[in-house]
């Protein structure tokens, strides 16, 4: 008998270059059979070890080391176990790299080999002596790495189904540490989020199944979702087990494996390179520069560490397509532009302004394409806002620096001087860098450097994110006037905005100084008023020919200077007003009028002025003709427009505004005709209108400002007025699939943006997203059956569909939650309960909508509760083909709201006695205290700076009068708390181990705790004393109660038991036995005579508290189900489970037909024969059985696998039985007798096979054509390799995800409660049936046509 040697902890190096320059160090995962050779058994097929054989040859210069650990041992003690293995790790690497700590490193890691990786990078954060391995680590290849739970499953589950499909025979005490410490969800996964950024990652993840066991780490599990380049994620054609072994270095795996790990060693080996290189810079070296390192080298390093916004340069690649002007098209702007361009005059400056679609940014790129080609283009940057790096000025001198320094050589020393003199550049002000890489190189170039000027391109300026940068810029850019010996000029393009032509206002002909609003003195702020009236006022003068050369005089200047009391709004506004009419002599009229101003105040603070001059605006556009009532009702039209416009909450165009408040097409225009010197206002009423200031709102808003009632607008009615407007507008535009979609699932990714402004006009989004916004800022009153709740009842799913498409579903349950609490405090109880019901019908269904809003028609309304009063109220919308479907809940579940504040994973929570108040304690340390109504929070009890808990706090509780909280935790203590203060009472100790459970007894006077230890502890609340340690359990006890008379006290543990207690003397009552698995909750029954108790084998027990007796067990699989398969008359189901049962099922009713037992370890396969009278099922035990399907005796039992058997199907004429092995192998048998007919060598893992028609084999690996099989065929082998052949095992009907597929159209979102297992579906005709991880089977049945 062979023997092995047990593995062993090494860091041996496997490739070994003469002068390497990065280290590659590959960690393996579980070894199945705990042998040392399993570190090389983890990267090797048939004795090629990929790391070792395939890979030195592309990376010549590489050591690539591998490391070995007793894995198991490591990973069945968890945290410590890993723990030491991390450091043992971080140990063996510091001692190879001694000599050459820079070298840079790769860890390349499978399985849970990927968590001790992370385990050693946060060690070596924590200590310093591991510093210089950190800081060298540039990356990570993960293989099926489990960073986080997937799509089906907590991430201890994803750990546990590893152990189930690596090792043969796990221990139990295996897999409760995989599955319930916090290794995996709480403190690893926190402390490595922050080492993030640190890395760049490879994630490879599986997409072929482990037999029955499905996929183990699943995408969402296996990817990290890093930003950006920092992480790749690859999908790999294996398995768990196989997505690391390669047979060639020729193969489609490998080759996409070694192209992007060695894209990724290769960048480590330039950063360090580059790294070495700056740091060489900072250094003082006794020989010149030119000596040490050239000169271009050293400046183009130092240049690419300036930012720079890619997507900023008018010929980048994501502007490649982007058109520009076509010949003989804008001939005499180009020509004008061009000219300028090239004169030498002072005009440095192009203003190319215009409303948005007017073609400015094609003639930019035009222009910038000229002198691109001409070599003249010094530098561009298109603006976008809302597009990353261009949408903000925190680049814009930068990118341009670095384009400039690609012009000449000259230029490219200076720049690479001045960062060199600035490291921090980039993080100084917009004036420094502009001066220091921008306007101070330019100003060094001589005088006759070629080409003698450069062009600057600014597309879209007004598209920046913040109006100060854009005043700034401008600023900065007039001081390109100061160049001597090279010209800068620069074309710039905007909307005519309102800071770029204040920008453009305080721009003089000399040199500006830098301006800063808020420190300038009175004297500086009205010589720029001055210079700014002046100038608009003499662009006046010139476009009217009856006014003098001299108007409007010096004298007339002045005043409006001194009646602006500093406030540049007023002088805008003054000359808006005056310029907004054609004739001479109504000018004369318009600046007299505002001089009146200063007549009728003086003396006032500035705002005084402003209030007068808006109110001055108002009235002069009252028309002067018509009759009294025709004036109101001008006015009243007047009072609606401006208060809706000064009440919205964001802009909308005149062309929206008409029709979200009903009138006539011009009549809006027509009343705004005659305020373009306060409003924005285009000749395009598709454009939105804006204020030209927010002080105009402050204005019409407020009685001490606004002192004419023609004009005051009263916020709560005209909030009301929007309110009315938006549902009456959503009643009308809003249907049923109003984009005319008709596939249920269509996604909102696949609608063209175009597609929605075309079906949801400007108006009707802003109806949708802000009508309960103004309804809460009104005093209206909500009644049952009032136009709210008329509107709810009628176009509830039609407001809900259109926020879909919006993409604003999240928002819209805001409003909802908005709306409930408007309706809670107003006498409107059917109003209410409607509301209530449909914040429960949003959150619920809210992801469906999300994706695919027709689905509130179709999931949402399917899976809603029945007595839910949404759902009855549209019924009729019910989807007529569903013929049938799973029985969904009769009400609503409890979840009301989410709780945010937590900085890592909550362990447990408790209300107040009552109610009013929330406890929870989390892996972050700290206890909080909420409240239950608002979700503030109350209280936050810390960690060390307030004697708080040192580690995660696992559970909390309340004393009965609420003025106390205790809590416990993993550092081995119990707290109790002052509810109201947050001080600390008490700190009991005592416990050698993490303390699980409390509770206090009903009198406060006692509190129970249970431990790690094993041990329950009752504790004198008030002096803390230990009154009692309960000793007997034999393992970690998990829950605890106190009957409500306070006598008895209850425990539940691990090792599966429950123990009444005596709470006054400690003896051992009652131990209960009866649960597969441990105890995680207990509770009393109000009278104390039942208890109940929840357990990991997926039961509920209900016992006798004085007799020990079971009195219920409810349970149907109890643990999760695994294969499923119908009947071929579609009138039964058999499902298999990891309970290690098959069970048959009534199709129609759901019943339990029979439970068949026999398996010892979970079920993979199942299939019924062709009559339907016999059933197979295939199981992690190596064996198949076949059963009678009526009575559910044995009829055979399959021996001969030597692995798991993954899958069995009969042939068509009942008499064979085949089955598929992770043993290789396919074997044949005679399904009467049992006796093996052939085996056939797969030389690979089948997971999947069925019979064809013709009776040979159908696998998931290809064909097996038919043989004659006879007795004496012992032994037979798969051609090499199989028959490729491609198969369709998918019907009509599928299930994809969380979608019901028909004909590849997406159907019914399934909500979370509804999604199958991995794998675990099976379809009849138009049947589907789904099989869950809790043991509960669905059936759906659809009026699909064929």
């Amino acid at each position: 008998m062979t023997t092995h040697r047990v593995s062993k902890n090494f860091l041996k190096v496997l490739v070994s270059p003469e002068d390497p320059d990065v280290d590659i160090i590959a960690v393996h995962g579980l070894n199945p059979t705990n042998t040392e050779f399993h570190a090389e058994a983890t990267w090797t097929v048939e004795d090629k070890l990929w790391l070792r054989d395939f890979l030195p040859p592309q990376l010549p210069s590489a050591r690539v080391l591998l490391f070995g650990y007793n894995a198991n041992v490591a990973f069945e003690t968890s945290i410590a176990g890993v723990g030491e293995q991390a450091i043992n790790l971080l140990n063996r690497i510091a001692s190879k790299r001694e000599e050459a700590e820079e070298r840079p490193i790769v860890f390349v890691a499978h399985s849970l080999g990927g968590i001790v990786v992370k385990r050693a990078l946060v060690e070596a954060k924590l200590d310093d002596s591991y510093k210089s391995i950190r800081e060298a680590t540039y990356g990570i290849a993960f293989f099926g790495t489990p960073h986080q739970g997937g799509n089906f499953a907590k991430l201890g589950d994803i750990a546990a189904s590893i152990i189930r499909g690596v090792l043969r025979n796990p221990s139990s005490t295996f897999m409760e540490a995989l599955k319930k410490d916090s290794l995996f969800s709480d403190t690893l996964v926190g402390d490595f989020r922050h080492q993030l950024e640190d890395y760049h990652v490879l994630s490879f993840f599986e997409t072929l199944p482990m037999g029955r066991l499905g996929l183990i780490v699943d995408k969402k599990s296996a990817t990290l979702g890093l930003a950006g380049l920092r992480e790749r994620q690859i999908p790999m054609d294996a398995d768990h087990t196989g997505v690391c072994k390669f047979e060639s270095a020729e193969g489609d795996d490998y080759e996409q494996v070694s192209f992007n790990l060695v894209q990724l060693v290769k960048s480590a080996v330039k950063s360090a390179a580059e790294r070495a290189r700056i740091a060489s810079l900072s250094v003082p070296s006794s020989r010149p520069l030119s000596e040490a390192v050239s000169v271009d080298t050293v400046t183009k390093s130092l240049l690419s560490h300036l930012p720079y916004a890619v997507d900023a340069p008018f010929n980048t690649y994501s502007r490649q397509h982007d058109p520009t002007c076509l010949p003989d098209t804008r001939v005499d702007l180009l020509r004008e532009i061009y000219t300028w361009a090239d004169g030498k005059d002072g005009r440095f400056i192009y203003w190319l302004n215009g409303l948005a679609g007017t073609g400015k940014s094609t003639i930019a790129r035009t222009v910038a394409r000229k002198y691109f080609e001409n070599g003249q283009l010094g530098a561009s940057f298109f603006f976008s806002r809302g597009g990353g790096d261009v949408g903000h000025a925190s680049k814009f001198f930068t990118t341009i620096a670095v384009q400039l320094a690609r012009k000449s050589q000259s230029l490219q020393r200076y720049i690479g001087d001045a960062v060199r003199k600035n490291a921090d550049i980039a993080t100084q002000s917009l004036g420094d860098q502009w001066r220091q890489v921008v306007l101070g190189p330019l100003s060094k170039l001589s005088g006759d450097s070629y080409p003698s000027s450069y062009i600057l391109v600014i597309d879209a300026l007004d598209e920046c994110d913040n109006d100060e940068d854009i005043l700034t810029i401008l600023k900065l850019l007039a001081e390109a006037q100061t160049l001597r010996t090279v010209r800068l000029r620069v074309l710039l393009t905007s909307r005519p905005e309102i800071p770029i032509r204040h920008g453009f206002y305080q721009i003089p002909e000399t040199e500006h100084q830098d301006f800063v609003l808020h420190h300038i003195s009175p004297s500086i702020i009205d010589h720029d008023i001055t210079i700014f009236l002046k100038y608009n006022l003499g662009l006046i003068g010139q476009r009217k020919p009856s006014l003098s050369a001299s108007w409007p005089g010096e004298e007339t200047v002045n005043q409006l200077v001194q009646i602006a009391s500093g406030l540049f709004i007023w002088a805008a506004t003054a000359c808006r007003f005056i310029q907004d009419v054609e004739k001479g002599f109504l000018i004369q009229n318009r600046l007299a009028a505002i001089l009146q101003i200063g007549n009728s105040i003086v003396g006032e603070q500035p705002e005084k002025y402003l209030n007068e001059i808006y109110t001055t605006v108002l009235r002069h556009s009252i028309p002067a003709k018509g009759s009294e009532e025709e004036k109101e009702k001008f006015l009243s039209m007047l009072r609606d427009i401006l208060g809706s416009i000064v009440t919205l909450l964001s802009p909308l165009s005149i062309h929206s505004l008409s029709r979200l408040l009903n009138f006539q097409p011009g009549e809006v225009d027509d009343c705004l005709e005659d305020l373009h010197a306060i409003l924005d206002i285009s000749r395009d009423h598709t454009r939105l209108l804006r204020l030209h200031h927010p002080s105009f709102r402050d204005f019409l808003l407020k009685k001490d400002r606004c002192n004419d009632s023609n004009f005051l607008v009263d916020e709560k009615p005209a909030n009301e007025t929007l309110a009315a407007r938006c549902i009456q507008l959503m009643s009308t535009s809003l249907k049923e699939d109003i984009f005319g979609v008709t596939i249920p699932g269509t996604l909102v990714v696949g609608i063209k943006r175009s597609r929605v402004e075309q079906c949801l006009p400007l108006e009707v989004q802003y109806a949708c997203l802000h009508w309960v916004k103004h309804l809460r800022r009104s005093d209206a009153q909500l009644q049952d059956n009032d136009y709210v709740h008329q509107f709810l009842q009628e176009h509830l799913l039609h407001w809900l569909e259109a926020l879909g498409w919006m993409q604003r579903i999240s928002e819209g349950i805001l409003q909802i939650i908005s709306l409930e609490s408007i309706a809670s405090v107003v006498n409107c109880p059917s109003l209410y309960g409607f509301i209530h019901d449909l914040k429960r019908f949003a959150l619920y269904n809210r992801v469906g909508i999300q994706q695919a809003p027709l689905q509130v028609y179709h999931s949402a309304l399917f899976f809603t509760p029945v007595m839910s009063i949404v759902r009855r109220q549209f019924s009729n919308k019910m989807p007529w083909w569903i013929k049938r479907g799973p029985e969904v809940e009769a009400n609503w579940s409890a979840t009301l709201q989410t709780l945010e504040g937590h900085s890592d994973v909550v362990l447990a929570v408790a209300f107040s006695p009552d109610g009013k108040q929330l406890a929870s304690g989390s892996g972050d340390t700290t206890v909080r205290i909420w409240d239950a109504a608002t979700g503030a929070t109350l209280q936050t009890l810390e960690g060390h700076s307030h004697e708080g808990h040192s580690h995660s706090v696992f559970a909390v509780a309340f004393s009965p009068d609420g003025k106390q909280l205790a809590s416990s935790s993993h550092d081995k203590t119990v707290r109790i708390w002052d509810a109201a203060t947050g001080a600390t009472l008490q700190t009991l100790e005592g416990h050698s181990d993490s303390v699980k459970a409390i509770a206090f007894s009903p009198d406060r006077k006692q509190l129970a705790s249970g431990s790690k230890d094993k041990t329950v502890r009752i504790w004198d609340a008030a002096t803390g004393a230990t009154l009692q340690t309960l000793e007997g359990h034999l393992d970690l006890v998990e829950a605890i109660a106190f009957s409500p008379d306070g006598k008895q006290l209850a425990s539940g543990s691990r090792d599966t038991t429950v123990r009444i207690w005596d709470a006054a003397t400690g003896a051992t009552l009652q131990t209960l036995k009866g649960h597969l698995n441990l105890v995680e909750a207990i509770a009393f029954s109000p009278d104390g005579k039942q208890l109940a108790s929840g357990s990991f084998d997926e039961t509920v027990r209900i016992l006798d508290a004085a007799t020990g007796a079971t009195l219920q067990t409810l349970k149907g699989h109890s643990d999760l189900v695994m294969p499923i398969a119908f009947s071929p008359d579609g009138k039964q189901l058999a499902s298999g489970s990891s309970d290690t049962t098959v069970r048959i099922w009534d199709a129609a009713t759901g019943a339990t037909l029979q439970t068949l037992k026999g398996h010892s370890d979970l079920v993979l396969a199942v299939a019924f024969s062709p009559d339907g009278k016999q059933l197979a099922s295939s199981s992690f035990d190596q064996t198949v059985r076949i059963w009678d399907a009526a009575t559910g005796a044995t009829l055979q039992t399959l021996e001969g696998h030597s692995d798991r058997v993954s899958a069995v199907a009969f042939s068509p004429d009942g008499k064979q039985l085949a089955s598929g092995s992770a043993d290789m192998t396919v074997r044949i048998w005679d399904a009467a007798t049992g006796a093996m007919l052939q085996t056939f060598e797969a030389n690979t893992v089948l997971r999947r096979l069925s019979y064809s028609s013709d009776g040979s084999i159908v696998t998931d690996c290809g064909r097996l054509d038919a043989i004659s099989l006879h007795k004496d065929a012992a032994s037979s082998s798969f051609s090499s390799p199989l028959v490729s052949r491609p198969v369709a095992f998918r019907s009509n009907i599928f299930v994809q995800d969380e979608w019901i597929v028909h004909k590849e159209s997406r159907m019914l979102w399934l909500p979370p409660d509804y999604r199958h297992s991995h794998f675990c579906s099976a379809v009849y005709e138009n049947i589907v049936c789904l099989g869950y991880h809790s043991g509960r089977v669905s059936i759906f049945e659809f009026l699909f046509s064929h």
